[in-house]
């Protein structure tokens, strides 16, 4: 029997030398030993409930491997979000909390499991059946149950024992469209004309994939579709097309507010030169070419960039390039002077080299998006060195009742 003090990285309870997760600050707690090399350990009794506790609303709460702080007040994850953002930089505003709390996604990843169950991951095999996720609007939760209901008709069995491994449903949140990817191994053809004819009430797409990877992941081979390979969305006014497999916000309301602060952090004067590294779709490139000499965008997707080039051309905007290639060698090449550089990398950070090659740029103004705080963290201690400091930093709540933080710092 343990107290909960404090949470590690990943939003897990830390009791003893074990990492728990569905544990918060606050519970006495018994827990017992999954994993001891990766030390975690499994909440197998709640002997006193933590005060931030309430009562979660998904039933699938606590067995699927989604919401891990649904079992948290809102007002608490905003609390605690703030204060490791507050603890990583020493001040930052408060944070923003989602516009909604519940039904925010524009994407879901489900897996297909044993006896036709379609759900979320517990554990490495075990699939929960989801009938309703608290993260996706009606209309996905609507596909989820045809998808279960054509699976069962069909007779398509899960990966291993058959071929079907993933669903990805997309919608749209401001634009009103929805399409449907279903992942699958090459060990058979999937029906997916049949599926196009069950689910065009509810879907403007329908794309099968192949996914020949050990890995539980929903990406592969697009192998046909019928009807549309992408589905749209709009940011602010600005257009985007968004095919099958791309990255994009998931979250659409609370992204219209982080361009919003990008913006207002690159702090436009008119005629400056903007450059957008890991600029993927072209979300915030686009979105800052308005009032902006130049927006060069960089990212090692070349999918991506050509689609954020379409983008650019879909809204009118004549301001915008994107160059293919990794960061870290395109920043090298780049000849000019540029007023304000963007950063919006992966979980893992920025390249050393990208961190070098700022510091002889010596922008004006550098904006800095991470979905990851620690890394953030430990590059702009380099970039301090070049005598940048911090002037703003704004965490955001993209991802409610999960331990993912959003976080912009400006510095000059």
């Amino acid at each position: 029997m343990i107290e909960i003090k404090q949470f590690d990285d990943k939003g897990r309870g830390i009791a003893g030398d074990l990492f728990v997760k569905f544990a918060y600050p606050g519970d006495v707690i018994e827990a017992t030993p999954l994993n001891h090399r990766k030390k975690t350990g499994k909440l197998t009794k709640l002997v006193k409930a933590s005060p931030h506790r309430q009562e979660a609303l998904c039933p699938h709460f606590g067995k699927c491997g989604g919401c891990s702080w649904h079992g948290l007040k809102y007002e608490s994850q905003l609390e605690f979000k703030e204060d490791k953002v507050r603890n990583l930089f020493g001040d930052c505003s408060p944070i923003i909390p989602s516009p909604e709390k519940h039904f925010y996604r524009n994407r879901m990843d489900y897996a297909f499991g044993p006896n036709y169950t379609l759900g979320l991951r517990s554990g490495k095999f075990d699939v929960v059946n989801v009938g309703k996720c608290w993260l996706t609007s009606e209309k996905s939760n609507a596909i989820l149950n045809r998808l279960r209901y054509f699976a069962s008709w069909k007779k398509l069995k899960a990966h291993r024992e058959g071929i079907i491994r993933h669903a990805v449903i997309r919608e749209g949140i401001n634009i009103d469209n929805a399409i449907i990817n279903i992942l699958t191994s090459d060990k058979g053809e999937f029906p997916l004309e049949d599926l196009w004819e069950k689910v065009q009430d509810l879907a403007q797409g329908v794309t099968w994939s192949i996914n020949l990877s050990p890995a539980d992941r929903s990406y592969g081979e697009i192998q046909k579709s019928f009807g549309q390979d992408y589905y749209m969305e709009s940011l602010n006014g600005i257009k985007f097309k968004v095919p099958v497999q791309s990255f994009f916000q998931t979250n659409s309301r609370q992204a219209e507010k982080l361009l919003k602060i990008v913006k207002e952090f690159a702090g436009h004067e008119g005629g400056e030169s903007i450059l957008d590294l890991y600029s993927g779709t072209g979300s915030i490139g686009l979105y800052l070419a308005d009032g902006a000499k130049k927006v060069i965008g960089v990212e090692e997707n070349k999918a991506a960039v050509e689609l954020s080039k379409s983008n650019a051309k879909l809204n009118g905007i004549k301001n915008y390039s994107a160059v293919s290639g990794r960061a870290e060698k395109v920043i090298k090449e780049l000849e000019g002077k540029f007023d304000t550089i963007i950063l919006d990398p992966p979980r893992p950070g920025v390249h050393k080299k990208v961190l070098n090659k700022i510091g002889e740029i010596k922008p004006n103004k550098i904006v800095y998006v991470s979905c990851n705080p620690n890394t953030q963290k430990h590059d702009i201690e380099i970039l301090k060195e070049f005598g940048y400091k911090i002037k703003q930093c704004q965490p955001l709540d993209m991802f409610p009742h999960t331990p993912h933080i959003e976080n912009i710092i400006k510095l000059q």
